[in-house]
């Protein structure tokens, strides 16, 4: 009866040194896995410097992180800016603490916080007036000209630097990075003269296939009967603009929360985007078509993976639908996963 006793106490034995080394080896392989899937991030931080942090006043911000291929900075009020350089300046609309956060090459993040407070009244309250595209191209120049009387110096800043870009009345530039930009003039050397304005730029559009190589192609059209059937042929009935349906940055993030619940689709989105779901949209600092984007909502499976998210819009003035987003999104962080 003993004997026995020894054995089965023997067998259990077994079995738990068994269980000790399955664990110990998956426990190995996950560590493994994590260590070849994980990026290490270098030490950098984010500085803010401004004279004063007053609304409608132009914030530098500095980074000394070394080696990256683009830059994600975010502002704190629902804007952003890619960069291919440590710097970039921003002004602010409202008074209020905003958080910048700057994500490095879509995985590597960096925080930094003030506190913008309202502009006081200014002696010389005159502003700066200049001509400037609401939007514009990567790689396409634009113009810009100056419209204020009595403006002798320029200084031109167009928001990819915080360096003075131009110094003449009408300059043109040249933009090499998407994005919605800070536009900045002070005239006459002054400080207290400085105009404002934002532009987004869209990215480079797809060359169009050439379908007539090198031949020419000859229209020839008919040429109208004489008669009033004629004359109003040549009457163009311009077609009626068709709105999108209005929604705020908050209302867009609560429905990109119910893609990752698998309560919406990209589909769901379509009205405001004019039925056009191509529209590319960054996330992280990658860009990417919007149905990608709700297909990396959906595989989060549930918004409660979700530890911080902020939508930014870029809409068209005539026809209100949205032509490019900005999402900045980071994911709660557990055993198995990992910031996208």
């Amino acid at each position: 009866m003993n004997n026995n006793r020894y054995i089965v106490n023997r067998r259990v034995d077994d079995r738990a040194i068994i269980t000790m080394i399955i664990v110990a080896v998956v426990s190995l392989l996950v560590m493994a896995w994590r260590f070849t899937n994980h990026t290490v991030c270098e030490n950098f931080r984010v500085t803010a410097r401004s004279e004063h942090y007053y609304t409608g006043e132009v914030v530098r911000f500095e980074s000394n992180i070394g080696h990256f291929h683009t830059l994600h900075w975010d502002f704190g009020d629902n804007q952003g800016n890619d960069s291919k350089i440590s710097s970039a300046v921003h002004s602010y609309d409202a008074p209020g603490n905003y958080t910048i956060t700057l994500t490095a090459d879509g995985e590597c993040t960096e925080y930094d916080r003030i506190t913008i407070q309202s502009a006081p009244p200014v002696e010389n309250p005159e502003t700066p007036t200049f001509t400037y595209p609401q939007s514009a191209e990567v790689g396409k120049p634009v113009a810009f000209t100056d419209t204020t009387a009595g403006a002798t110096q320029w200084e031109w800043r167009f928001g990819e630097t915080a360096t003075v870009d131009a110094t003449e009345r009408s300059p043109k530039y040249t933009y090499t990075t998407p994005g919605l930009k800070t536009v900045t003039l002070v005239i006459n050397n002054d400080e207290r003269q400085m105009g404002i304005a934002k532009i987004y730029v869209n990215p480079p559009a797809t060359p169009k296939r050439k379908d007539h190589g090198d031949r020419p192609v000859i229209i020839v059209q008919n040429r109208p009967a004489p008669g009033p059937a004629a004359a109003d042929s040549t009457k163009k009935v311009e077609p009626p603009v068709v709105k999108a349906p209005d929604v705020t940055n908050e209302q867009f993030e609560t429905q990109l929360r119910a893609v990752a619940n698998k309560q919406k689709t990209a589909d769901s989105f379509a009205p405001y985007f004019g039925g056009n779901l191509n529209v590319e949209a960054n996330l992280n600092g990658q860009m990417m078509p919007f149905t990608e984007l709700c297909n990396k909502f959906s595989a989060l499976k549930s918004e409660k993976k979700i530890k911080k998210l902020t939508v930014q819009l870029v809409k068209n003035d005539k026809t209100n639908c949205i032509i490019a987003l900005f999402v900045n999104l980071k994911e709660k962080e557990g055993f198995f996963s990992k910031i996208f």
